[in-house]
């Protein structure tokens, strides 16, 4: 009886080190890592898969071998770009995970974002980007894509329709601006008209 109550324990045991070695491969694929002045650095978005308008950010692990590197926020800066668009990132050391660093910020348009650290790693000059990739850590995704049942338009097609709509009012406006003027035109006309007709009486 001991044996059989010992199985159903040792497949549970093997599931939860299954899930457990899943959930750590993804973990690793959805950051870019790579090796850097004699360390190795994994960077990525906070909280992925990461949607547009939601509390994220840049997050990166730095290990020398087995030992987590610490201090990295007083020797890099780092900087977050999205097309022609750049704004810096202040660095934390994340509280309570030594060799981790986080800034927070958050997305407002989808697509591919790149990461750069420049600075110091024990003393030794670093300058590297990091860019969303297949291979690379996640791209910022419409924030329609992760909703169910309904789906609202996303924030892109919200702002072109706003777009659409203020310059179809200035339109409206100029139009009724060239109405009104081209009504006073007439109303002036008339009334140079009757002066001149009284005149000519």
């Amino acid at each position: 009886m001991r044996q059989n109550h010992a199985r159903p324990r040792r497949l549970v045991a093997v599931a939860a080190a299954a899930l457990f070695t899943l959930l750590a491969t993804g973990a690793v694929a959805a950051h870019e890592e790579r090796d850097v002045a004699g360390c190795s650095i994994e960077v990525g978005f906070m909280n992925e898969p990461v949607y547009v308008g939601q509390k994220s950010g840049l997050e990166f692990f730095v290990n020398k071998g087995d030992t987590p590197v610490v201090g990295l926020e007083k020797t890099i800066t780092a900087e977050v770009i999205k097309g022609d668009q750049k704004r810096s990132l202040p660095i934390k050391a994340r509280y309570g995970e030594k060799g981790a660093y986080e800034s927070v910020f958050f997305p407002t348009v989808a697509g591919p974002y790149t990461f750069h650290l420049t600075g110091t790693i024990d003393g030794k000059a670093i300058d590297e980007s990091f860019t969303s990739s297949p291979t690379g850590f996640n791209e910022v995704k419409e924030l329609s894509g992760g909703q169910f049942p309904v789906q609202f338009p996303s924030e892109a097609d919200l702002a072109a329709d706003a777009q659409a709509g203020r310059t179809a009012a200035s339109q409206v406006t100029f139009a009724l601006g060239l109405g009104a003027a081209g009504l006073l035109a007439g109303l002036v006309g008339i009334g140079l008209a009757l002066a001149a007709r009284r005149r000519t009486a």
